[in-house]
């Protein structure tokens, strides 16, 4: 996973802590039981923050009981690939502990972000109700119960964008992150570096030229050609991923700085990541020596497509064109669809109970 990407689903992910409004009741019901596999519990939080409701903020009283069946259902299968995962001792390979240690700085943003928005994450019923007559005069034929769902998702929203710019900024003063232009100068003037110059720094955390040479070098593709690398062009493209870095690291170090690691949150995000992991490593376990898709798959999936286009040639381009593109996409589903036969196999002979009752009151 680049950085770049765990970043974005860092910043976006359900945020499990607590502080919420309306008292211990609410608390107390998030750690109600939804569902068990094998024993290992879910929880209403886990439920609610799939469902789109950061620390369990907010219940969904406008979403339909089936809805929420499907959502308890993916985090039973989720749960499941897990357990497979350790039991197959995928936990032990170097390569899932690799893995977590590469992606180590994701868990403590992550935990931050959660220590963060659990200490500020608020909703007010006057709030909800302007918002939710706002909506409704912007709907109309909206129930009240769909409004009011709408209006805690739009003011949740709105308050996470806060907390985490806020979190940023506060993050790089704390830390005092910056850029070494000097070394930065030199590069823009064609000077060659080592791998150990420091570009810039927050806290204790550096990020060396070496550090940014491997971030370039696992782009899927450059956002410049080799004929346009001047110097001045190289000190632009790593001056974005220094930005970039930088936020990464700077929120790093003050998570240091304010003691997360240890806490409950740590714990929260720790996990999720572990889990993650197992998970994609089963994944590719399972899906990984598929047959190659042949290309007889890939031309009836031409000709398909272009019979969805009323049978013109002439709309699609050439097959020659898209071929190794249908081949990927042809490639994915058959491997969604191994594991998804695999998971109904890990169900039947798993112990899964679901505890409906609850799901109206999530």
């Amino acid at each position: 996973m680049s950085r770049k990407t765990l970043y974005a689903v860092v910043a976006a992910a359900g945020i499990a802590c607590a502080a919420l409004a309306g008292g211990c009741s609410k608390k107390d019901f998030n750690r109600e039981v939804v569902a068990t596999v094998n024993g290992d519990e879910i929880t209403v939080l886990e439920l609610r923050e799939l469902l789109g409701a950061p620390t369990g903020v907010f219940a969904f009283p406008d979403v339909p009981v089936e809805q929420k069946k499907s959502a308890v259902d993916q985090l039973v299968a989720g749960r499941l690939v897990v357990q497979e995962a350790l039991a197959m001792g995928l936990a032990d390979t170097e390569e899932y502990k690799g893995t977590l240690r590469k992606n180590e700085i994701g868990v403590q943003v992550d935990a931050l972000m959660r220590k963060e928005a659990g200490e500020k994450l608020k909703l007010d019923e006057k709030e909800i109700k302007a918002e939710a007559e706002k909506i409704k005069g912007e709907n109309a034929g909206l129930s009240e119960a769909e409004a009011s769902g709408r209006a805690a998702k739009t003011i949740v929203g709105r308050q996470l964008r806060k907390i985490q710019k806020d979190l940023v900024v506060a993050a790089r003063q704390e830390t005092g992150a910056a850029v070494d232009n000097a070394v930065m100068d030199r590069m823009g003037k064609g000077e060659s570096l080592p791998d150990d110059a420091v570009l810039a720094s927050a806290g204790d955390e550096k990020i060396l030229y070496g550090d940014v040479k491997k971030i370039i070098g696992e782009m899927p593709t450059l956002p410049i050609r080799p004929d346009q690398r001047t110097p001045e062009v190289t000190r632009a493209l790593v001056g974005r991923i220094l930005d970039q870095e930088l936020v990464l690291r700077s929120l790093k170090a003050y998570s240091k700085k304010r003691g997360v690691g240890g806490s409950e949150e740590y714990k929260t995000a720790r996990r999720n990541m572990e889990r993650a992991v197992a998970a994609n490593m089963l994944y590719d376990n399972v899906t990984g020596n598929l047959p190659a898709v042949s290309d007889e798959e890939v031309a009836a999936d031409y000709a398909r497509r272009v019979q969805m286009m009323q049978g013109d040639k002439a709309k699609a381009p050439p097959i020659e064109a898209v071929r190794e593109q249908l081949r990927d996409v042809l490639r994915t589903q058959k491997r969604r669809a191994a594991f998804e036969e695999y998971i109904e196999g890990l169900r039947k002979k798993g112990k899964v109970s679901v505890h409906e009752d609850l799901l109206p009151k999530v």
